[in-house]
């Protein structure tokens, strides 16, 4: 099932707050970049959390059969961002 920009925004929100993400954000930037929709933006309160939270978000989406287009930083332990097209996460560390 395919979910619009903004519901996919939405659900990896709810994902990083029962993850117990920090600073939980959905920008919607569609009208200023053609780079995505939405930006979520998260922090994380050690380099575990950034990790974990990543991959929480990664795992859950592709059991619903959604898959990042791109991912960087996944061996940094500062910064991790999953890239789907309409919506890119950005997880920090605090």
């Amino acid at each position: 099932m395919e979910l619009s920009p903004h519901d996919l925004a939405m659900a990896m929100a709810e994902i990083l707050l029962n993850k117990k993400a920090i600073d939980v954000q959905v920008l919607r930037i569609g009208d200023l970049s053609v780079l995505a929709d939405y930006f979520v933006i998260c922090t994380g309160s050690s380099s575990t959390q950034v990790k974990s939270l990543a991959e929480e978000v990664e795992s859950r989406l592709s059991e619903r059969g959604i898959e990042p287009h791109h991912i960087e930083g996944h061996r940094s332990t500062s910064w991790i961002l999953l890239d789907y097209s309409s919506v890119v996460l950005h997880v920090f560390y605090q």
